[in-house]
Formats: C-alpha cells, sequence, structure tokens
C-alpha cells in the first residue's frame, strides 16, 4: 500500500511505483520511498538511497556526515549496504512531514556530489546509460539496460524453477500446518484445564505455527497457499476448544462418552463453547488479515515499473 505522502512526491516528482513504495531520479540521484505495513507497530517511513560503489574512505565520510546530522534531518536510524542507503523514519506519535523528506533528499544529493559519486540515472548493474528503463524488482525500483533486464529475468527463472522443483504440493502443506499446529492445540487445552486459564490467546500461536509448518513441509507456494493456512487455522481452533470442553467435563468425573454427550446437549457446555470460539476467531482474525492481505509471496518478480 502506498500512503498519501508518498503519492504526493511521486506525482510532483514524475515518479514510478511498485505495489507499496515510490521512486525515481532526484536532481539526478536515485530514491525509493515507502512506508512500513499497516500491521505493522510502530510504523515507519523508509528512504533508500542508491549510491553505487563506495571506496572505504566515502563510506567512512558518509557515515560519518549521516551520524552527526542525524538530529538535524530528523530519521531515526541508517544503514549503509551493498551500494544504497537506508533510512527509517519511525513514526510513533507523529507521521513524518513531507518537509523532511525533501530535506533529507536535498542533503544527500549534496553530499553524494561532494563525494564525487557519479549520478544514477543510468543502469544500475552495467552503468550504460542507453536503452534503460525503470523496473519493479521485488517491490523495489531499479534502472537497468534490456541486456541487464534480460540476465535479471533468466535468473529469477532459473531460481524460481528450481524452487519449484523443490516444493512439494498443496495438500502436503496442508499437512505440515496442521501437524505444525498440534503442540499450539495441547498447549491450549493445558493452560485452559490446569490453570484454568481461557487459553482463546493461543489462536495466535497457532496460527504462527502453522505457516512455520506449511513452509517446513514445503507445501506449494501458491495463489491457494494463504487460504489453506487460514482453513488450517480455523479447523485447529475448533478442534482446541472441542477438546478443551470435553476434558473439563472429563476432569468433573465424566467419561469421554458422557462428556460427548453432555457437550451435545447441555446448554451451559455449549455457551463456554460459543463464547470461546468467539474470542478466539477475534484474536486469530488479525493473523488472517495480514495473511491474507499484507504477507508478502517469496517469488521472485522482475517488471517494468508503471509511471505513477
Amino acid at each position: 500500500m502506498i500512503f498519501p505522502k508518498a503519492k504526493k512526491i511521486a506525482k510532483d516528482l514524475g515518479w514510478y511505483k511498485t505495489k507499496d513504495s515510490v521512486f525515481g531520479l532526484y536532481k539526478g540521484y536515485f530514491f525509493n520511498v515507502s512506508d512500513a505495513s499497516l500491521m505493522t507497530t510502530p510504523q515507519f517511513k523508509l528512504v533508500t538511497a542508491t549510491t553505487g560503489s563506495l571506496t572505504e574512505e566515502q563510506e567512512l565520510h558518509l557515515k560519518t556526515e549521516l551520524t552527526n546530522n542525524k538530529r538535524k534531518l530528523k530519521f531515526t536510524d541508517f544503514e549503509i549496504s551493498n551500494r544504497v542507503i537506508f533510512f527509517k523514519f519511525v513514526e510513533n506519535v507523529t507521521l513524518t512531514q513531507l518537509k523532511t523528506v525533501y530535506a533529507l533528499l536535498d542533503f544527500l544529493v549534496d553530499l553524494l556530489k561532494k563525494l564525487n559519486l557519479p549520478e544514477q540515472n543510468q543502469c544500475h548493474s552495467c552503468g550504460k546509460d542507453q536503452r534503460i528503463n525503470y523496473y519493479d524488482l521485488n517491490d523495489m525500483g531499479i534502472i537497468l539496460c534490456d541486456s541487464c533486464f534480460s540476465q535479471e529475468e533468466r535468473r529469477f527463472h532459473d531460481i524460481e524453477k528450481e524452487r519449484i522443483a523443490k516444493e512439494k504440493n498443496y495438500l502436503t502443506g496442508f499437512s505440515g500446518a496442521l501437524l505444525f499446529s498440534v503442540p499450539g492445540i495441547i498447549l491450549w487445552v493445558l493452560c485452559a484445564v490446569y490453570f484454568e486459564r481461557l487459553a482463546s490467546g493461543m489462536a495466535f500461536v497457532i496460527a504462527i505455527f502453522a505457516i512455520l509448518g506449511y513452509d517446513y513441509f514445503k507445501g506449494l507456494q501458491g495463489k491457494l497457499t494463504r487460504y489453506i493456512i487460514v482453513l488450517t487455522n480455523i479447523i485447529s481452533i475448533l478442534l482446541a476448544n472441542v477438546t478443551t470442553v470435553i476434558t473439563l467435563l472429563v476432569k468433573q468425573g465424566l467419561t469421554i462418552n458422557q462428556a460427548i454427550g453432555e457437550f451435545q446437549t447441555n446448554d451451559d457446555a455449549k455457551d463456554f463453547f460459543y463464547q470461546s470460539i468467539i474470542i478466539s476467531f477475534i484474536l486469530a482474525f488479525f493473523v488472517w488479515i495480514w495473511l491474507l492481505f499484507f504477507r508478502k509471496d517469496d517469488t521472485l518478480t522482475i517488471q517494468p515499473a508503471q509511471k505513477f
């Protein structure tokens, strides 16, 4: 999701966009601007500056200047890594202002020029300035020439082909997600029965276990993956609540068969079950929203970027 301030920057500067960020040239240098997911706490804005190759002396100078001007530029943290500089603006109470972002961009442009670093309006891979275009590379903006784009596209295709060959199918992933949910179900029942605590909060833990199980069993990563994990989570929550009610009835002296019959006919047992189900689903709902709408796929992608 692209937030309003990032949209404003992109419109004013004629930048391009990915699913969650905007990017383009500012006074000859290349920047990406994005915001954290709505599910992230605390919220933050991320600005990425492409620098190209740096000498040790240039990197040291950059670190010194940025550290000395951190308070003035109002960013929370920065990191220099792999030809780029990452800046984070944490937004605990107030949002990052447009003028704050532009102040950072202007400062960086001047600093990069002082260090004699070339403008980043050419291919970011080979440095050519002909037959270049803007691309969306795994939700990050980049400039590539036609040749480098073709090479990267082939590389991604080979990686995806190898990954898919190692993956199994949806059923295997479903089995893994369900199997990994079992410890969460057991903990749920133990908390409810022996510690006499409402264990609905374990719904969140079971959802995380399901994700880990699906990945561990190398379930197929496709369009149905997130729905399968949610379905597994629903089944696990139902099983945990049913098991909890029956176990509590057995603890009162009933046999398992009597407990099952009591569960089907006793209104108090049903009310307890429905109450637990509602609370469980409410707590799990936040994980489901993240899974269905915010969790990023592991698929590698590169495609021509769209103008904002």
